[in-house]
């Protein structure tokens, strides 16, 4: 991840330095740059005024231009008048009638070092070379010549003026400049826009011409006269202000060297910023882009301060890089980190890799959902990242990725001891952490891990989410995706495929466990047992069958194939013994299905099974709910169906099952009843087992009896029934009638 992001770093820093190189964003900083002027927006110095050749002007001489006998009027007026410097925006280049250009060289003669007049070098303007321009030679001579040149910048969004240029050998200063009676170094420079125009003191030529200003106005001040009527091409944009006469520009420029000697730090320091700023979010582990805000809101306060002092500062190219940088990272926040919690997502480690020195960990949080229901967005992140502390407490994970309701992560490969000791340390510490920090006792973690490390990333990843998943449905701290696990993983989804064809075939097989009513020896009833060989092959292992069932939620539709055959079985031995119980396993919780129940129903009636004659018996190891089961155990005992309470003694099958589940039978569990000759605590246990069911009013069978001195003693104790090894193991209905049939005692043969 770093690495990309990295390469996202250095691509925007580059991209910054060609758009800086090539001026790509110029339009868009001179934009920026007239914002920030006029939110410094001021009223313009008086002691520069502007002398406009305007329509009024023109319209009041009669005249396209005035002449340079009004010029020389206009001169001798400023001069009385006290101006300090008299400047022409104009060259007076191309020759008049005799009489006007001598009486203006007299003039200027007369008034030498009073007036300047502008001059234009050689230059370029795109492809277009434009030829100097200067005063008549009667005229230089006896004049002070200033550079008019300024050059506009795209869309006339600004202009940058020299503070002299070079022309036939000599150094001329620009209007400017010898308005601010600069004499400082060569550099070019913007005017300050922050000058607001309209504030410059403006006279028209003719009423200066005709005497009609007071005669203290312009006493000691500079005076540039310029074109400013309506046809006039010296006319050129000033933002938020419109297109102003040229002569405006070189009085802002004035203004703008009289403050201070205009600094130029170009693109340099705000693409150093910029390029910190990307390169600390590229290299941080925290998604937070506070730095990239931190350029993109300081840059521009900075370059705003920086005006104020006369540094200008362009920051247009960073702030580029600073864009292209955060569409980069966020390409990859969206497609590396979940959308919910600031974690990334398993597409962030590097799929295509193959993990040969690494194990791959997934943890599963259960519950998370229902965790999480009232918590914000902002909550569920912290409680993701608080895990991923923990996880990368110790410093030998990696990257933790989140995926829907699990954390995954790479971490150095250990030995299997090592990895067991470590996977079921670091369950225990994060259940703790989220008991502790979470008030979560209900939610545990589980974890997977896959060590098959000759397989892909990506691949692994998925083999430790489903190891993972596994943990968590089966209640178990840590399941190890290893070669052995693969085999019994590979072993169970053949079990599952076995049964789901057994399933659609209805042709599961079962067989029958006799019980014996040990004060007689007779044969009372039996419990139905799965025995099954699929296609002939090998038995399968019923409890694992259970275990898949219920693993892919059919373990309702395996009970009814077996109760279906079962009850089909069991008219016959009812024929033989009408008082012949028959019992079928079934999961307790089952009784809060009331679809089960009525297809439990419907098939008595359907194959004529008397409900007197069966018995369901209930196991379980989770708790269960008054409310759910009360009504279906109201049912079952309203039609006369018989209730035995299987394994008493182990998981949840205790006392309070006694009293959860009004049966009518209690069945000891074979772990008491197989230690009774050799453990005083299994006879002790089994003893008061006994006199609590019967004080209860109910039957008591022990299971798993092997030995006749068992059978002799749980007959003593008063035990009711018996079954085991000792008298049959699980045979098919055929023998079981035999049995009953023959009429023998079954304890004494």
């Amino acid at each position: 991840m770093r690495r990309k992001r990295v390469k996202v770093a250095i691509f925007a820093i580059l991209f910054g330095l060609v758009s800086a190189a090539i001026d790509l964003p110029l339009p868009l900083e001179d934009g920026f740059r007239a914002v920030r002027a006029q939110l410094r927006s001021r009223p313009a110095p008086q002691d520069i005024v502007m002398i406009a050749i305007d329509d009024a002007t023109l319209n009041e001489l009669g005249k396209q231009m005035p002449t340079r006998t009004d010029d020389s009027e206009l001169i001798r007026r400023l001069a009385d008048a006290g101006v300090d410097k008299i400047v022409f925006d104009r060259a007076h280049a191309d020759p008049e009638t005799p009489l006007d250009d001598a009486t203006f060289a007299r003039t200027l003669d007369q008034y030498r070092g009073k007036v300047w007049l502008g001059v234009s070098p050689e230059h370029e303007v795109g492809f277009q070379k434009v030829a100097k321009i200067v005063p008549l030679p009667e005229f230089r001579e006896r004049v002070g010549m200033a550079s008019m040149v300024g050059f506009s910048g795209p869309f006339g969004l600004s202009v940058v003026f020299p503070t002299d240029v070079a022309l036939d050998g000599k150094t001329y200063p620009s209007i400017s400049a010898l308005l601010a009676n600069y004499h400082g170094e060569h550099l070019r420079y913007r005017p300050d826009y922050a000058f607001d125009p309209r504030s410059i003191p403006t006279y028209r030529y003719v009423d200066i011409l005709k005497g009609r200003f007071g005669s203290k106005e312009l006493s000691g001040k500079s005076v540039i006269i310029g074109k400013t009527f309506l046809e006039s091409p010296d006319v050129f944009l000033l933002p938020f202000y419109g297109r102003i006469p040229g002569s405006y520009f070189h009085i802002l420029g004035a203004h703008t060297l009289k403050r201070g000697t205009p600094i130029d730090l170009m693109w340099f320091p705000a693409l150093f910023v910029a390029a910190v700023a990307i390169g600390w979010h590229a290299i941080s582990s925290a998604r937070s882009a506070k730095p990239l805000w931190a350029a993109t809101l300081g840059l521009p306060a900075i370059s705003l301060l920086g005006d104020e002092f006369g540094i200008n500062l362009d920051i247009m190219s960073a702030l580029l890089a600073v864009m292209a940088a955060a569409i980069g990272f966020q390409r990859i926040a969206r497609k590396y980190y979940s959308a919910d919690v600031d974690a990334m997502t398993t597409s962030a480690l590097g799929l295509d890799k193959v993990g040969g020195d690494l194990d791959v960990y997934a943890l599963k949080i259960a519950n998370l959902a229902e965790m999480s229901e009232d918590w914000s967005t902002r909550e569920l992140g912290d409680f993701v990242n608080t895990l991923i502390s923990y996880i990368k407490g110790p410093g030998d994970a990696g990257d933790v990725a989140f995926e829907r309701d699990s954390l995954i992560w790479l971490a150095p490969r250990m030995d299997a001891v090592s990895l067991e000791r470590h996977a079921d340390g670091l369950a225990l510490m994060l259940k703790t952490a989220i008991s502790h920090d979470w008030q979560s006792a209900s939610s545990a973690p589980a974890i997977g891990i896959d060590t098959n490390y000759a397989l892909p990333l990506g691949q692994r990843i998925k083999k430790a989410m489903q190891a993972a998943d596994e943990a968590a449905s089966r209640g178990v701290r840590f399941i190890i995706n290893d070669a052995a696990y693969v085999e019994a993983r590979n072993h169970r989804l053949e079990l599952i495929r076995a049964l789901e064809q057994g399933l659609r075939e209805r042709n599961v097989g079962v067989a029958y466990q006799p019980k014996i009513e040990l004060a007689t020896g007779r044969i009372v009833g039996a419990e139905t047992l799965i025995r099954w060989k699929p296609d002939g092959r090998v038995a399968i292992n019923p409890q694992e069958l259970v275990l898949a069932a219920e693993a892919i939620d059919r373990i309702n539709e395996l009970t009814l194939i077996v109760m279906e055959a079962a009850l089909r079985d069991g008219r016959k031995a009812i024929a033989l013994d009408p008082g012949f119980k028959l019992a079928v396993n079934m999961s307790a919780k089952s009784l809060s299905d009331t679809n089960l129940l009525f297809d439990m129903m419907t098939m008595l009636g359907r194959i004529g099974f008397p409900a007197e004659n069966l018995t369901l018996e209930l196991t379980e190891t989770a708790k269960l709910e008054d409310k759910l089961i009360a009504p279906q155990i109201a049912a079952l005992k309203a039609r006369g169906i018989g209730l035995s309470i299987d394994d008493f003694g182990t998981g949840q099958s205790n006392l309070e099952y006694i009293e959860k589940l009004p049966s009518s039978e209690l069945k000891i569990d074979k772990k008491f009843v197989q230690h009774m000759d050799s453990s005083e605590e299994s006879r002790a246990v089994v003893r008061a087992t006994i006199e609590i069911a019967h004080s209860l009013g109910k039957v008591v069978v022990a299971e798993g009896v092997e030995t006749q001195a068992v059978a002799d003693a749980l007959r003593a104790m008063g035990c009711d029934q018996a079954q085991g090894y000792l008298f049959a193991q699980a045979i098919s209905m055929p023998q079981l009638l035999a049995m009953m049939g023959g009429g023998r005692n079954v304890i004494n043969g």
